[in-house]
């Protein structure tokens, strides 16, 4: 989704809260080595990026008036019946790991107080995306142990109409995580927990700023006697060529590859990672100049895919017999459309197999039929796409 705004602001955290953990596995392995793995971008909602626009609109109160409107779209895009068709794609494909990203949790409070000089912060919960979906699978007898890193935590007043008062201003809190699913009956370990260094910051003016947090994860998992480090990610959105956007998801890719690499080094393990990485094969390097062409030089950047694929990653889409374009991305923010059309491969899977050696990769791209649409509860007669987004599910068969 392509993003402009007039106003921004770089911001480098000087500091990462990363957790790096090691522990041996059993080096056994078994005569059936396989592997199957999905992605899968459950969606926040709603475009929360309205809110950034409004701030730039100079309208009195645009943005607890936005802040309503990603709300009430998050509420009509119905988590609740969405888990139930992202559940049957889990169910159907049996991954032993899942990489998921945009697991939200919505709060409010009803009455805010964020506008005032000590606010307290929003508690009451409306709903939490992780709960409804593992509930989902459990009634399908999926169960998973779920790692989880904490990114953006956002909150931002709205209004609310409660009591006759249709300018009531409430506090609406937004917590994102991405997370790893491991079926039950694998063991799993978990060695990576962080946000990234460079986080982008935007200014919606004011004085106020929002940062959407971004982060990684890994686990080392064994399954059948064979140890694999699975990670996953939700790089910064693609935007548009020479954005702030690109730039800042190109540092991001660069700290995960060097991470990785570090890690590696220390203890090594095929390696499969996931995620939502906003990049594609077809994103070329570039630069992003904050000046326009001023005096001060821009910062060249690499696509996230290539600097993947420069690091010996392989894109396991492509390692196919046969494929086709496996476009994942994207549905309209009301994921209602049943005309609506896929236009990009941004959900990936990526393999470094190690000292294994590949017999043979199967990749189908999930949830893209007008046949996944879920009935929308909260709109009878209408349906809803599982995400905005497809999800991957890869099977990696390796020889003995």
């Amino acid at each position: 989704m392509s993003k402009n705004f007039s106003i921004l602001k770089l911001t480098l955290c000087l500091c990462i809260g990363v957790a790096i953990v090691t522990a041996p596995f059993s080096s056994a392995v078994a005569e059936d080595i396989k592997l199957t793995t999905m992605t899968r971008n459950l969606y926040l909602g709603a475009d929360i990026f309205k809110v950034v626009e409004a701030s730039q609109s100079n309208v009195p109160y645009a943005i607890p008036t936005a802040v309503a409107e990603v709300y009430q779209t998050m509420l009509y895009t119905n988590f609740w019946a969405r888990a139930e068709a992202l559940a049957d794609e889990i169910a159907a494909a049996k991954p032993q790991i899942i990489g998921l990203q945009e697991v939200s949790t919505y709060y409010i409070q009803t009455t805010g107080d964020f506008l005032a000089g000590n606010p307290v912060q929003a508690n009451d919960l409306v709903i939490d995306f992780y709960t409804v979906l593992d509930a989902a699978l459990k009634a399908r007898r999926m169960e998973y142990t779920a790692f989880t890193v904490t990114n953006a935590d956002i909150e931002m007043p709205m209004f609310y109409p409660i009591e006759g008062n249709p300018y009531n201003l409430a506090d609406a809190r937004l917590v994102d995580h991405d997370m790893i699913l491991v079926r039950k009956g694998h063991d799993a370990v978990p060695v990576l927990n962080g946000n990234y260094q460079a986080q982008l910051e935007l200014d919606l003016g004011g004085g106020a700023t929002a940062t959407f947090t971004r982060g990684y994860l890994a686990v080392d998992v064994n399954i059948k006697g064979t140890d694999y480090r699975f990670v996953n990610t939700h790089l910064e959105v693609r935007s548009a060529p020479g954005s702030v956007f690109r730039y800042f998801q190109s540092l991001q890719m660069e700290e995960l590859v060097g991470t990785l690499a570090y890690l590696s080094y220390l203890d090594p393990k095929p390696i499969v990672m996931v995620g939502d990485f906003n990049s594609s094969i077809e994103d070329e390097p570039g630069v992003f100049d904050p000046d326009e062409g001023g005096p001060h030089p821009g910062f060249d950047y690499i696509p996230p895919y290539k600097q993947a694929i420069a690091a010996g990653y392989l894109d396991t889409w492509l390692l196919q017999d046969k494929y086709d374009e496996g476009y994942t991305s994207g549905f309209d923010d009301l994921v209602s459309n049943p005309f609506a059309e896929l236009t990009s491969r941004i959900d990936l899977v990526f393999l470094a197999p190690g000292t294994l050696t590949l017999d043979k990769i199967s990749c189908d791209v999930v949830g893209d039929e007008v046949s996944d649409m879920e009935p929308n509860t909260n709109a009878p007669g209408y349906y809803l796409w599982p995400s905005d987004h497809a999800g991957v599910v890869s099977k990696i068969k390796f020889l003995e």
